[in-house]
């Protein structure tokens, strides 16, 4: 039974055998009318039903499109120990669940018709700053760690998004702008908590559990059992002022010099330099030139002299369509922080990676420059972005090899990334255009990439998404899935799946 008929059966119906729900393969079934009382009852935190107050802020996600999966319940655990409760209790009775920190899946991955296992009050923070490490718990998120060492002399290098939660995060890489000189995320996680498909509580470092400890850097979330705690490593930051710098552009011609400028700096610039950029259309006049009818903007840092970044990256500065432009030093905390924003409500998202290992010829780019004039939407709440994240490579990033973590996106250069975005009032064939368009973007690169994709940008439409996102490294993550879940009592419309 499909996952839209299941949710048809009622997610919380009274019948005559109970209460109905799905398992983890999507078939109905029916729980004793006690069930969710029963495990209301074992827990310290709260079980939330269709129709309590917080039930629909609590379950709905970030990105609308997955909102048609409307949870039987939700437990907000209090604790461990309650997670562990959860997992029996599925299990027991055979229940799909799906376990929830930030609530930030972009492929919805944290959406069920089952048991919503809600990990958000699992948000503590504690630094050490003699030993330079920093405790959090399984849900705590961007903001959480951003307050807990602001204005410090460490920090641990994460994502953009305020709302994203550190399990989903890490579990999958973890990148950011301070990246390409600081490091991935989950290069820097030394230890992990975890509750098993068993039930059990275990750690993960280098010396205990060292294979799952592997396949947690970079095997991403919900995959292997529920993280509870993770400790991290933290990263000096600078002392002195950075180059913080924007230049925003107009027309088709001026995103073409963004993108080639950009790509190009990305290929040999030290690991100080950071760069991303993006480009959109925008609405259309009755004369307007679609071409002309085209915004964007680059933006990043520099750890080193105004001087230095004037002659690393010049290009950046003589753009043609050129519509204004900051360039400062700033203390790093202002720029890291302005780096952070949050995360827009009542719409959703269907966005695609694709690495670069290197640089991409001329026509390639001219080609998705193209793409953004033609975009099928073009309105405020409806349209086609382009973005090109340089925060992906680099020698810091590269002193790992790609079989030394589950992490195997090393020796890159950038990132080309689509993002179809729309309002949740959208037509289905706004988004079927939308989807589209950003098939042929990939396709516009598919020859001169990799066949890698990023797997905290998860998309469902991808076929082969194992290959994408683990390449070589998969093989040992389905081996160490098999150890850890036999069974598949993680599952997903993205988990790995255990040897059979």
């Amino acid at each position: 039974m499909s996952r839209r008929a299941c949710l048809a059966v009622g997610t919380l119906s009274a019948v005559g055998l109970g209460l109905a729900a799905c398992t983890p393969a999507g078939e109905p079934i029916y729980l004793p009318s006690t069930a969710l009382t029963d495990l209301a009852g074992k827990l310290s935190g709260r079980v939330l039903l269709p129709g309590d107050a917080g039930f629909t802020k609590a379950w709905f996600p970030s990105n609308g499109q997955f909102a048609d999966a409307v949870p039987l319940a939700i437990a907000r655990v209090a604790n461990e120990a309650d997670v562990a409760e959860c997992v029996h209790w599925c299990r027991d009775n055979g229940v799909a669940f799906a376990v929830r920190g930030g609530g930030h899946s972009y492929a919805g991955l944290s959406t069920t018709t089952g048991l919503v296992i809600d990990l958000s009050q699992l948000n503590s923070t504690s630094v050490n700053r003699l030993q330079w490490r920093m405790t959090t718990g399984g849900a705590a998120t961007n903001a959480d760690i951003f307050r807990a060492t602001k204005y410090g002399q460490e920090f641990l290098p994460g994502g953009t998004c305020l709302g994203v939660g550190i399990g989903g995060l890490v579990l999958g890489g973890g990148i950011g702008y301070h990246s390409r000189w600081a490091g991935i995320t989950s290069d820097h996680l030394v230890r992990a908590r975890m509750v098993t498909a068993s039930g059990d509580i275990v750690e993960a470092s280098a010396t205990e559990n060292a294979d799952l400890f592997w396949a947690l850097r970079g095997g991403t979330g919900g995959t292997f059992g529920i993280c509870t705690e993770f400790e991290f490593d933290l990263v000096e930051t600078p002392k002195r002022d950075v180059v913080y710098y924007r230049v925003d552009i107009a027309g088709a011609d001026a995103a073409t010099e963004m993108f080639s400028a950009v790509d190009a700096l990305e290929q040999d610039s030290p690991p100080e330099f950071v760069a991303s950029c993006y480009a959109e259309p925008t609405p259309l006049g009755a004369d307007t030139d679609p071409r002309a009818a085209v915004k964007g903007w680059v933006r990043g840092q520099f750890l080193g002299t105004m001087s230095d970044f004037t002659d690393l990256a010049g290009p950046l500065l003589r753009m043609t369509g050129e519509t204004n432009r900051i360039l400062e030093s700033r203390p790093w905390w202002d720029v890291a922080e302005g780096f952070t924003s949050a995360e827009a409500e009542n719409h959703s998202w269907g966005d695609v990676s694709r690495y670069t290992d290197q640089a991409l010829p001329g026509t390639a780019i001219e080609k998705l420059v193209d793409l953004i004039v033609d975009c099928p939407q073009r309105s405020e709440a409806i349209h086609g972005e382009l973005w090109m994240l340089g925060w992906v490579g680099g020698s810091v990033i590269d002193r790992a090899a790609r079989t030394d973590t589950a992490y195997v996106h090393r020796g890159m250069k950038s990132m080309v990334r689509p993002s179809p975005i729309w309002s949740n009032l959208a037509t289905a064939e706004q988004v079927r255009e939308l989807e589209d368009w950003t098939d042929e973007v990939i396709s516009a690169v598919e020859p001169h990439t990799p066949r890698e994709s990023y797997q905290n940008f998860p998309n469902r439409r991808l076929v082969d998404w194992q290959e994408q996102y683990y390449a070589e490294n998969l093989e040992r993550l389905i081996e160490v899935k098999t150890q850890w879940d036999p069974e598949g009592l993680f599952t997903s419309a993205q988990t790995i799946a255990p040897r059979e």
